[in-house]
């Protein structure tokens, strides 16, 4: 057999349904064939032509999940060898997933286990580590996703480094040359060029101005149990690590935040703020605790 019937049509609306009354069931299965109708329309006048298709995978049939996946699988490959041959350096087709509507920059590499997809744009010469998630996200040149970063309608520009593992949700825009780091998560938040974030810290509803630092452990209270708030922090602040700023207040430019502080009004420009309890010191104390716990045990004894 050199040429089979893929029961792939195209109709004249009006012609088809002036002979789809006239299709019996008369086979041994007792159903309504549209197969019928080609030859419905041949007596009646009507112009059929046949269109061959060179490629045997353009007629595949889906008839079940398997089928489904099969020819999936094919698409995929499809758009991956398009960018490889655009210029894209895929390490490991087989586990990268990229969405028909993506487009990616050249020489940017793909390392495996990265899916792409929902229009998002990647730049050229980017790097994307393993187990990135990226989604509805456009990628400016140069940036570097560092392993299992997650993004969901998001920006991030030129030469910014991102991650491990860090999350940005929707409505985030990262500047120039920043770098986020371990276990960030960004919610609408807009971090101005070259800022820096590199540990463990929410920053949730802000805006953070240029070539400021945020510390590690920082969060960005920005909910009071009815509603969001935005914090502000102008441009080169310095923000200790383990802080807690509570929206909606403004860190002016320059300033310092001290480290363990607790910020709930607004911080002036080039201002050194500090919100902790004084320490306090006990000389000898944990020496007289272990005497008299050795004392009591003693005792007990």
């Amino acid at each position: 057999v050199g040429e089979i019937n893929t029961s792939v049509y195209c109709f004249d609306g009006r012609r088809l349904w002036s002979v789809l009354e006239r299709v019996r069931p008369e086979n041994d299965q007792g159903e309504y064939y549209l197969t019928d109708v080609i030859g419905l329309l041949g007596k009646a006048g009507g112009r059929i032509e046949a269109i061959a298709v060179t490629d045997p995978e353009e007629a595949l049939g889906v008839n079940d999940r398997k089928q489904l996946a099969a020819l999936a699988a094919i698409q995929r490959r499809r758009i991956l060898d398009r960018h490889m041959l655009a210029g894209v350096t895929i390490l490991d087709p087989a586990t990268t997933y990229i969405d028909d509507t993506v487009t990616i920059g050249a020489d940017t590499v793909i390392y495996p286990h990265v899916i792409v997809d929902v229009a998002s744009e990647i730049g050229s010469d980017c790097v994307i580590g393993a187990g990135c998630q990226i989604r509805a996200t456009k990628l400016g040149d140069r940036v570097r996703l560092l392993a299992y970063c997650v993004m969901t309608e998001s920006v991030v520009d030129n030469g910014a480094v991102m991650g491990p593992f860090c999350h940005l949700r929707p409505k985030s825009h990262v500047g120039e040359n920043c770098e986020i780091g371990n276990f960030i998560e960004l919610k609408k938040a807009k971090v101005g060029r070259k800022t820096k974030a590199h540990h463990v810290g929410y920053l949730g509803d802000v805006v953070i101005g240029e070539g400021a630092n945020i510390g590690a452990g920082t969060i960005f209270v920005n909910y009071d149990g009815a509603a969001k708030h935005t914090t502000l922090v102008g441009d080169g602040a310095f923000v200790g690590s383990n802080t807690s700023i509570v929206a909606p207040v403004t860190i002016g430019e320059g300033a310092y935040v001290a480290a363990g502080s607790v910020i709930t009004k607004d911080v002036p420009a080039d201002a050194l703020v500090v919100e902790r309890a004084e320490q306090v010191v006990k000389e000898g104390w944990a020496a007289r605790r272990r005497a008299a716990r050795a004392a009591q045990k003693k005792k007990d004894s």
